[in-house]
C-alpha cells in the first residue's frame, strides 16, 4: 500500500511509514517531512534510531518539523528490527550496511532530493552517523553527531575496565521491552515493563551472567547482545574491533559538528571520538561542549542551575550548519561565528561551557594538548598528606597510610554522573575524602584532571575511583568529575596484569574531561573509593571475573592510601591561568 502523505500542519506535509529496502531485500520504515509549497530540490536531513520513530529525538532537539520548515526534506527511520521495520535488531552491528543503503536512497530515490544528505541526532542516533560516514555513500556531506562514540569499549560500556552496569543494564532491558512492544508481544511487553520498575532488584543481582531476566527463550534477541557485551571485558577483544566505528576511521573523511555535555555519562568517549575524527580527516571537526546530561539539555543539571546561558540553541546551530554544508549559504559559521564576542581575523572550531562562572569559551581549537588553550593553561598539582589534607607541596615528612576495607557486599554507591552533593555516599567507612585550602581566588580548569595514586591492596585485583569534588563553605561536596581504574589494567589495556599484594603500586588514573572555575571560598577536594555502585560494577576482589562471580565469592580488601615523600599520590589539573578571554 503507498503511505499516505497527510498534512502535518499547514507549512508542513509527512508521509509516514514510507519503505526504503536494503540489499538484503528487509525493508525499513520512514517518515518524512517535507515543507509545503516547495518545488525545488531540496536537500535531506536523516535521523536513524532504535526507539520508534515518533520520538525522533525531541526529547533533546526541536521536531522534525521544525527543520522541515527550515527547507528541508527530513527522513526519520526505524532502524532494523525496531518499530515497523524489519529484521532482526542487534545493537549497532547492521548499521554500516544499513546506513550506507539510507543514505544512497536519500541522495539518489528520494523524490525532491537535491542529492545531498546530512545526518544529526544523539547518543544511538550520533553512533550512527560515524557508522554511515565510514561507508562513504554517495551523497552523505556531513553529520551532527552528539554525545556519540566511535570506541564502544573506553567510556561507553566499560569505564576504566570496569563494566558501566547502571548504564548497561538498564539500556538492555530498554531495549528488550521496546522490541516486544514494537511487536506487540504479551506478556512479554507487560512484565519487561513490570521489571523496569524493579532496577534494584536487576542490579543488586549475583552472579550477572546469570542474570534470571534474560535467560528465558523469550527473550533471545537481548540474550545475545546483554552476554557479549558482558563477556568480552578487553578493549582488543574482537567483538569490539569488529563493531567500533574507530576501527574504519581510516575511512572518515567528512566534516562534523561534534555536541558534547560535560554531565554526560559518555562525555569521554564523545571527547575522545572527536580528537579521533580530527586525526583522520583534514575535513571541519567543530565542537561544543555545554554543563548537560545526557537528556534532557537543559540549564539545572542536577543540583546546579547554569543560567541563561545554558539554555539550548542547538537546533539553529544545526541549521546553521547545515544550511552551510548542504545549500551553500556563507553564513560564518566555518569560516568565523558571527557576534561580537569574536575578532574578525580568528576562525574557532570549539565552543566549551565554563560551569562555575557560567560563560562560554570559544576557541581556535581543542586539545587536552596542542590546542590555543596551552598559553593559558598549565599544570597545578595537588598533593595528598597526613589528616586529609590536599596541599601544593609534596609531604616531607613520613606519615602512615592511609586505610579502608572495601567489602564488595556493601559497596560504596554512585550518585548519578550530574553535579549534585556527594556527602550522603561519603558519610561510610569505605571512603576517604581530601581537602586542599580555602581558595584566595577563583581557579578555572579545562580537559582531563589526572591522579597518581600510590596504593597497597590487600587483592590480586580491585577497583580505584577518583572523584573531583568542589567543596562549597557549607559543606556541600559537589562532584565535578570522576575517574575509574580496574587495578589490573595498571600498566597496560592490552596485557592485564594482576597487583602483588601488599606492594605499592603505582596507578595513573584519567578523569573524565570538564571545564569548571572552583570559586573563591571554595575548596578543591578529592574522594577516594573502591567502588561507585551502580555506576559501574563491584568488584569481588579476586581473580575471577566481576560478572561471573557469586556472592559467597566476593571477598574484602584492605586498601591502602599512600601520601609520602616516597609515594606522593598526587591530583593533576589541568589549570587555566589568567583571564581567559576568547
Amino acid at each position: 500500500m503507498t503511505p499516505k502523505l497527510s498534512s502535518f500542519h499547514s507549512k508542513v506535509t509527512i508521509k509516514r511509514k514510507v519503505p526504503i529496502p536494503m540489499r538484503d531485500g528487509v525493508n525499513l520504515t520512514a517518515d518524512i517531512y517535507r515543507p509545503k509549497g516547495v518545488d525545488v530540490p531540496l536537500p535531506v536531513l536523516l535521523m536513524r534510531l532504535p526507539y520508534g520513530r515518533a520520538i525522533a529525538s525531541t526529547v533533546t532537539y526541536a521536531h522534525p518539523s521544525w527543520y522541515a520548515n527550515r527547507g528541508y526534506i527530513v527522513v526519520i527511520q526505524d532502524v532494523r528490527g525496531c518499530g515497523t521495520s524489519g529484521g532482526e535488531f542487534y545493537p549497532f552491528r547492521h548499521e554500516y550496511e544499513d546506513g550506507f543503503d539510507t543514505v544512497q536512497w536519500c541522495a539518489q530515490i528520494l523524490s525532491g532530493t537535491n542529492g545531498k544528505v546530512g545526518m544529526y541526532g544523539f547518543s544511538y542516533q550520533g553512533v550512527t552517523q560515524f557508522q554511515a560516514a565510514v561507508m562513504q555513500p554517495a551523497g552523505l556531506t556531513t553529520i551532527c553527531p552528539a554525545m556519540a562514540t566511535a570506541d564502544f569499549y573506553h567510556g561507553w560500556f566499560y569505564f576504566g575496565g570496569a563494566l558501566c552496569l547502571d548504564f548497561v543494564l538498564t539500556w538492555a532491558l530498554q531495549l528488550t521491552q521496546n522490541r516486544a512492544q514494537f511487536l506487540k508481544q504479551e506478556p512479554q511487553a507487560t512484565q519487561l515493563f513490570e521489571a523496569q520498575k524493579q532496577m534494584e532488584r536487576w542490579l543488586n543481582f549475583a552472579p550477572l551472567d546469570r542474570l534470571e531476566l534474560f535467560q528465558s527463550e523469550a527473550q533471545e534477541s537481548v540474550k545475545h547482545f546483554w552476554f557479549d557485551w558482558i563477556g568480552n571485558q578487553q578493549p582488543n577483544d574482537p567483538y569490539w574491533q569488529k563493531l567500533n566505528p574507530v576501527s574504519y576511521f581510516d575511512r572518515y573523511d567528512i566534516p562534523a559538528l561534534h555536541i558534547a555535555g560535560w554531565s554526560d555519562l559518555f562525555i569521554e568517549a564523545t571527547l575522545n571520538t572527536y580528537h579521533m575524527a580530527k586525526l583522520a580527516t583534514r575535513q571541519p571537526q567543530h565542537l561544543v561542549v555545554a554543563p548537560w546530561q545526557h537528556m534532557p539539555w537543559l540549564p539545572k543539571v542536577g543540583e546546579v542551575d547554569f543560567g541563561e546561558a545554558a539554555i539550548s540553541h542547538i537546533d539553529e546551530l544545526q541549521i546553521d550548519w547545515f544550511d552551510y554544508w548542504l545549500k551553500g549559504i556563507d553564513n560564518g559559521i566555518v569560516t568565523q561565528r558571527q557576534g561580537s564576542r569574536l575578532r574578525s581575523d580568528r576562525k574557532p572550531t570549539a565552543q566549551l561551557f565554563l560551569m562555575g562562572e557560567n560563560r562560554w569559551l570559544i576557541l581556535q581549537d581543542f586539545n587536552d594538548k596542542n590546542s590555543n588553550l596551552d598559553k593559558y593553561r598549565k599544570n597545578k598539582d595537588l598533593f595528598l598528606h597526613d589528616k586529609h589534607q590536599l596541599k601544593a607541596e609534596k609531604a616531607t615528612i613520613e606519615s602512615l597510610p592511609d586505610i579502608y576495607v572495601y567489602d564488595p557486599r556493601l559497596p560504596n554507591p554512585s550518585t548519578a554522573y550530574v553535579p549534585c552533593d556527594q556527602r550522603s555516599t561519603h558519610q561510610r567507612w569505605d571512603v576517604l575524602v581530601y581537602k586542599g585550602d580555602v581558595l584566595a581566588e577563583n581557579l578555572s580548569i579545562a580537559g582531563t584532571a589526572e591522579f597518581t595514586l600510590y596504593a597497597v591492596t590487600s587483592a590480586p585485583d580491585t577497583d580505584w575511583v577518583i572523584k573531583l569534588l568542589d567543596i562549597h563553605p557549607d559543606g556541600k561536596q559537589m562532584l565535578v568529575s570522576m575517574g575509574v581504574l580496574r587495578a589490573k589494567f595498571h600498566k597496560s589495556w592490552e596485557a592485564a596484569e594482576w597487583i602483588d599484594t601488599d606492594l605499592v603500586t603505582e596507578y595513573k588514573i584519567r578523569l573524565r574531561p570538564t571545564c569548571y572555575s572552583f570559586l573563591s571560598g571554595h575548596r578543591i577536594g578529592v574522594a577516594i573509593a573502591s567502588a561507585a555502585f551502580p555506576l559501574i560494577e563491584r568488584h569481588s576482589n579476586t581473580k575471577q571475573s566481576p560478572t561471573s562471580a557469586n556472592v559467597s565469592d566476593f571477598i574484602e580488601a584492605t586498601q591502602q592510601i599512600y601520601h609520602s615523600g616516597e609515594f606522593p599520590s598526587c591530583l593533576h589539573l589541568p589549570l587555566l591561568t589568567g583571564e581567559f578571554r576568547a
